[in-house]
């Protein structure tokens, strides 16, 4: 018997929210994943509440099961994180695990214990990529040899 294989390819987000000052902006985090195969990459946008800090950054992994094993990189502070990445349900349940390296002296702005939900406009934009990439390594703009 042949099982399907989870598909990771979309845009998910949580959104983060002062609950003490609700006239703040609310920030949040975001991810564009396309997975090719066992491989995943994207991209992340990251903002505090109030939108007073903000970060991006790149993302590469591979899939095992229903879980991704993703190095995630602030362009903000140079750090790459170590996240755990598991579909539950509709959701992706995103957990930083460790440090792969060390930032310079700025934060970064990456979600560290958060579920995630599905974006149904902005996945429509990852399936457009995912059809346009060769591969993990065309979307991030590197060639593969």
């Amino acid at each position: 018997m042949q099982t399907t294989r989870p598909d990771f390819t979309g845009s998910w987000s949580v959104k983060w929210c002062d609950r003490t000052n609700p006239a703040l902006d609310c920030g949040g985090f975001n991810a564009t994943l396309v997975q090719d195969g066992d491989r995943i990459c994207g991209d992340f946008g990251g903002a505090l509440v109030n939108l007073r800090q903000v970060d991006e950054g790149s993302i590469v992994g591979t899939v095992v099961g229903d879980t991704a094993v993703l190095a995630v990189e602030s362009y903000r502070n140079g750090s790459i994180a170590l996240v755990r990445a598991t579909l539950k349900g509709g959701d992706l349940h995103w957990k930083e695990v460790d440090s792969i390296l060390r930032g310079e002296t700025d934060i970064a702005i990456i979600a560290t214990d958060s579920v995630l939900v599905r974006s149904l406009a902005a996945s429509s934009q990852a399936e457009t990529k995912k059809s346009e990439a060769k591969s993990c390594s065309a979307v991030q703009g590197r060639e593969e040899n």
